[in-house]
């Protein structure tokens, strides 16, 4: 049993780390892909919104229009109608709507812009539409659905048309939201519009379209629901199916789960959402859980040699100790085995001094000193080939592995990494006892990457786009160098961007109206990046320290962001420096290596 003791607890600790990393690293690898696609989200429905709001207010505009009053005044009047055809289309054409129309209150289209069109809203009756009852009832209508004639996805906005305080009309107007689907690129997110009944109404992928999403918790069965949409007319003549969702699990965060299969999308994927409840939508970014798999394998693995690099040490530990007492056992039977055989030849010659006891008691002191100084030097060259050979280098491999151990508790790996150097020098001479240790890990240097100016600027907008638009800031970055590349990975260089222009950010709290310049000089060896801000700028102090770690001066932080952003600037080949603008504000210059360099 003893045997199996030391595998069995090696193979428990591996399971026991393996189980412990693989749910970090699980968990690590979620919150990463989930404020990805928060961001993505955020991006997105800014957008959404944005395309909503400029068609938001122009119904409510047409019906002051007195053409329009005109026309369903007298609805039977052709110059009447066709001027407020015209009108609308003119309308249409002049806003960028795709479509524009005019309802009695009877719910029937009397004048529309694509009154000329082969497929012409005029005499369609709509009363079924909850935007046309909306409005009727005095209020603005929002709604998105199928179009009833065109087939056409849209979202549309009604306002009631009013003539001496009561409702005569409503004039609609209709926008086409299939251009943002076709302007998302990210292959590991997808983006999803649903309406209160889990619909899927816009996606990035056009086979889940009209499929449809229950809710967490739905009670209402699919036949069920399925019927109710139906009756809602909303998706007239459109088959609406059910995603084929698999599995759906709710973490203890609140995040949502789900597996999909049977089509080309098939997979697992972490579902963020945002109810929009002015715009009646839900709004979703289903994101690949492709990335989770390889993070927590590079965990896993890089972990699990960590931890055979200490099982490893601390077995060498061990056998370093068992060999040791070995040593002064082997030692201590030697000494003994010494003893007796000097008691052995004591006895041989005291029965020799009998019979020459006259000889002997004259050569009795001799003879002691004789004996002893054999003694001693059996004694000294055991004593001193041991302690040359074993003593001298255990002893030192024993001093090395305790300071190791203690700087492993406190994180000193390239000071423990110098003591195993030590030891493993002190192991070889000792060579006809111990066995060399191989060498676990061998160092590679990585290829130096290249990164696009455009590149860097479109990841650093991405990261900051919410903050800059959030303080109403304005970040000149001009655009003909994008094609210009440098020496470094986009990731390291975005950091360091992202910070400056963030820290800038902070330099002007309170203004009105931020502005940061990023001015670009290219040369023909390097690429020179100035941030600049219109903030109070820097003070002696703070440009003598700027780059040392942990110095701040915000109220909040750490200090090394600036320190993180020099050495990577320096690891890259380039440099990192600050100073204060003449006109005012603080001015970061990145100067960077030309990666494209032009032929001498």
């Amino acid at each position: 049993m003893r045997r199996f003791a030391l595998p069995l607890l090696l193979l428990f600790g591996t399971l026991l780390v393996s189980t412990g990393l693989f749910f970090h690293a699980r968990e690590q690898g979620l919150t990463q892909i989930r404020q990805s696609a928060e961001v993505s989200l955020g991006r997105y429905i800014i957008n959404l919104r944005h395309q909503l709001a400029r068609h938001r207010d122009l119904p409510k505009l047409l019906a002051e229009q007195q053409q329009l009053k005109d026309l369903l005044n007298d609805p039977a009047s052709p110059q009447k109608t066709d001027a407020a055809n015209h009108y609308l289309a003119w309308v249409n054409d002049t806003m960028g709507a795709t479509d524009s129309y005019l309802i009695d209150s009877n719910g029937i289209t009397l004048a529309a812009s694509n009154w000329n069109g082969p497929s012409p809203f005029v005499g369609n009756d709509y009363r079924f539409r909850p935007y046309f009852q909306q409005a009727m009832e005095g209020g603005q209508g929002r709604y998105f659905a199928l179009g009833n004639t065109s087939r056409v996805r849209g979202y549309f906005f009604s306002s009631p048309v009013w003539q001496n305080d009561q409702v005569i009309g409503v004039t609609v107007i209709k926008v086409d939201l299939e251009d943002i689907e076709g302007s998302w690129n990210d292959p590991l997110q997808d983006i999803l519009v649903m309406d209160e009944d889990g619909v899927i109404f816009i996606s990035t992928r056009h086979n889940w379209r009209f499929r449809l999403l229950p809710k967490p918790g739905e009670q209402t069965s699919p036949s069920q629901l399925l019927s109710r949409i139906e009756a809602s007319r909303r998706y007239e003549n459109t088959i609406l199916k059910p995603l084929p969702l698999q599995h759906r699990e709710t973490t203890a965060e609140g995040e949502q789960l789900l597996t999909l299969g049977g089509m080309d999308a098939a997979g697992h994927y972490l579902l963020v959402s945002k109810l929009l409840p002015e715009a009646g939508m839900q709004v979703a970014v289903l994101a690949n859980l492709l990335p989770l798999k390889a993070h927590i394998t590079r965990t896993l693995t890089a972990g699990l040699a960590i931890f055979w690099t200490l099982a490893a040490l601390l077995l060498f530990l061990r056998a370093r100790h068992g060999m040791k007492q070995r040593h002064e056992r082997e030692l201590q039977l030697a000494h003994e085995a010494l003893e007796r055989r000097v008691e052995q030849r004591t006895r041989q010659l005291t029965k020799s001094n009998q019979r020459l006891q006259r000889e002997v008691e004259l050569h009795h002191q001799t003879q002691n000193q004789l004996v002893q100084a054999a003694k001693m030097a059996v004694l000294g060259q055991l004593s001193a080939g041991i302690n040359h050979e074993l003593n001298q280098p255990l002893t030192a491999i024993r001093q090395f592995a305790d300071n190791g151990r203690k700087l492993l508790e406190r994180g000193r790996h390239e000071a423990v990494e110098s003591n195993l150097q030590e030891i493993s020098g002190l192991a070889e001479r000792m060579a006809a006892i111990l066995q060399p240790l191989r060498e676990f890990a061998r160092k590679r240097d990585a290829s130096s990457a290249q990164t696009q100016l455009a590149q860097l600027r479109r990841g650093t907008m991405v990261l900051l786009g919410v903050e800059l638009e959030k303080q109403h800031a304005h970040l000149h970055w001009p655009e003909q160098w994008d094609d210009i590349s440098v020496t470094g990975d986009p990731g390291r260089l975005e950091q360091v961007l992202v910070n400056l222009i963030s820290n800038a950010l902070q330099a002007m709290t309170g203004t009105t109206a931020p502005r940061i310049d990023v001015n670009v000089t290219i040369g023909d060896e390097h690429v020179t990046l100035a941030v600049r801000d219109y903030g109070p700028g820097l003070c002696e102090q703070a440009l003598a320290h700027v780059f040392e770690p942990f110095f701040t001066t915000k109220s909040t932080g750490l200090g090394l962001g600036l320190s993180i952003s020099h050495r990577i600037a320096e690891s890259l080949g380039g440099e990192l420096t600050a100073a204060n603008h003449p006109l005012g504000g603080a001015v970061f210059t990145l100067v960077l290596n030309r990666a494209d360099k032009e032929p001498a």
